[in-house]
């Protein structure tokens, strides 16, 4: 990991590095005082537990050699009251690392949600939606697990295991060092198993967010599947994940079933080999009965502890694996972000420029945009037309900010769009596009998605200048009413509205417009067009117009082809003058999509 924090491939250059434990560690540094707390209680825990044995063993000698009542009820009294005292320990232990496991999960989830929400859109153009959702998921829920449950439950089987290490030494060395034969083979067995649980979960995460992956697409598309009967096919390809993902945690299954059961066999081989020694030290009266049981409880102490111990590294190579595909999205730095000295946008006019613009995209073959240069003065009402490819929706995106230039500048007011605060720069852009995305929330909301501070009577009156009050009221709740996910319940046309009256409601210096009337019926394009007419007085105005009967009504139309300015003018100019305009206007008046011009 580099000065940065950026997380370097591994050494066969794919899966990243695993992070290191300090950095693991961090990630619960802002609940130190409740994990403190709990690490307090489970110290006197683990002390008081250390009486346990000595007590029984206290029970058997009383019983079966003093053969006293008295003494017998008094030790029972003892470790009924070590219990009360270890239960109340039990729930303020289990109470602190639950409650703030659960607040260590939401401050990771929103970490890491942040750190999506603010990388640019050619981040997104790589992943696929379900996969990161997962990491959101269960790879947060291991991370959460093993800060909250599993290093606590190791430290105390540490604390256990060395106190009673410490308790047994004391009791017979020799005994001891018999119990302690089994430790080395244990820690060879978590070494060696420890590596290969890492690679599986890491695999099986991955094969978790694959198969999820696949899953949101499918759900997300149900529509175009069900027009193609696709169900069948879909179910075939959802198999196959689900296929590949049970491979994956069946190996899982069977090396952590094997690391278990060696661990087990091991501490129970312990506890055999001391049950059969102290039987011969008892025959041979060097050993009491009380004195074999306390000494077996704390070998069957430890044996739990080495166990705990070999579980907790497992886990650990596990936590390493999930956490690693976590800090992966952590440290992808943003592509686009404001300069250390980036100024405030106030008070925006509108006039636009780019000059010398060169921009491709990652993996393209060609630019999107080349040697562009444009100047539009603020007011101004500009239509772009040109073919699929041309450049128009990439004018857009770099004018959002979407991406940066390869070369040139984009240009508001005269300051370089790179050199201001980005937040500034889209406050004042407002953006209605062709293909309209809706929350799955109210109407109400979405509308007020353009400006959230808005009052009630903003909202409606946004929908009134948009056309759209007129549906909205007709709906069984009004503007309460959900409109589904990506806004399914919504006709294409009332969709369209619903986004315009975002855009009234934003009150931008800025319009970018993608045929905002494309889905609209002749009675409401119209009425939304003379309402888009209000809303362009004053301001600056980039069209995409797919039909030239909109762009006719620019005042002035570009023609874009192969990233630059083909031509600029009016209808009339360009139909005079320009072959590729006058081309695409007769083969749209064939169609009937000139009409009316």
């Amino acid at each position: 990991m580099d000065a940065e924090g950026t997380q370097h491939a591994g050494p066969d250059g794919g899966e990243p590095r695993p992070p290191q434990l300090g950095r693991l560690l961090g990630l619960a540094r802002p609940h130190r005082g409740a994990l403190a707390a709990a690490t307090a209680i489970l110290l006197f825990a683990s002390a008081a537990g250390l009486a346990t044995p000595a007590l029984a063993g206290r029970v058997v000698d009383a019983a079966l050699v003093q053969r006293s009542e008295e003494l017998l009820n008094r030790i029972v009294l003892g470790l009924l009251g070590l219990f009360a005292v270890l239960g109340v320990l039990a729930y303020g232990e289990h109470y602190l690392l639950t409650a703030t496991g659960a607040r260590l999960l939401r401050g990771l989830r929103e970490r890491l949600f942040g750190h999506l929400v603010r990388l640019a859109p050619d981040f997104y153009q790589t992943r696929r939606v379900g996969e990161l959702m997962s990491r959101l998921g269960s790879d947060l829920s291991v991370v959460q697990g093993a800060l909250t449950h599993q290093i606590p439950a190791g430290v105390h089987a540490l604390l256990r295991f060395g106190g009673t290490l410490a308790i047994l030494l004391v009791l017979h060395t020799r005994l001891t060092v018999l119990a302690l034969l089994v430790v080395p083979p244990v820690v060879l067995l978590a070494v060696f198993f420890g590596r290969r649980l890492e690679r599986l979960s890491t695999q099986a995460q991955d094969a978790l967010a694959t198969t999820a992956a696949r899953a949101e697409e499918t759900l997300s598309g149900i529509r175009t599947v069900q027009s193609f009967q696709g169900e069948d096919h879909e179910l075939a390809r959802y198999r196959s994940r689900l296929g590949d993902l049970l491979r994956v945690q069946l190996r899982n299954a069977r090396l952590t079933g094997g690391f278990l059961g060696l661990m087990q066999f091991a501490g129970f081989g312990a506890f055999a080999i001391v049950l059969g020694y102290g039987g011969r030290l008892m025959l041979r009266d060097q050993l009491s009965p009380g004195e074999l049981t306390s000494f077996l409880l704390y070998t069957f102490s430890i044996a739990i502890s080495v166990g705990t111990l070999g579980g907790l590294y497992a886990g650990y190579r596990e936590l390493r694996g999930a956490s690693a595909r976590i800090f992966e999205i952590l440290d992808t730095a943003p592509t686009i972000a404001d300069a250390p000295d980036a100024r405030p946008l106030e008070s925006v006019r509108g006039e636009l420029a780019f000059e010398g613009v060169a921009f491709r995209y990652a993996g393209a073959e060609e630019d999107a945009v080349a040697g562009l240069d444009l100047r539009v003065a603020p007011g101004r009402v500009i239509g772009l037309v040109g073919p699929s490819g041309a450049g128009k929706s990439t004018l857009f995106a770099l004018l959002m900010r979407f991406h940066d230039p390869d070369s040139g500048s984009v240009r508001v007011d005269g300051h370089d769009v790179r050199d201001v605060r980005t937040a500034d720069l889209r406050r004042a852009i407002g953006v209605v596009p062709q293909e309209i995305f809706l929350f799955g929330d109210t109407v109400e909301e979405n509308i007020r998605y353009g400006r959230p501070d808005a009052t009630d009577d903003e909202v409606r009156a946004a929908a009134v200048a948009a056309g759209a009050d007129e549906f909205v009221r007709r709906l069984p709740k009004g503007y309460a009413e959900l409109v589904g996910e990506r806004g399914v319940r919504l006709s294409a046309g009332q969709r369209q509205r619903i986004a315009i009256a975002r855009a009234f409601l934003r009150d931008p210096a800025i319009l970018l417009l993608d045929e905002a009337t494309s889905s609209l019926d002749p009675e409401s394009e119209d009425r939304v067009r003379r309402a888009l007419e209000s809303l362009l007085e004053g301001r600056t105005t980039l069209v995409i117009a797919h039909r030239l009967a909109t762009a006719q009504r620019a005042d002035e139309i570009l023609v874009l082809e192969h990233g630059r300015v083909a031509g600029r003018g009016t209808h009339a100019e360009l139909f005079a003058s320009n072959d590729l305009y006058r081309r695409y206007w007769e083969l749209q008046s064939l169609r009937g999509d000139a009409a009316g011009a």
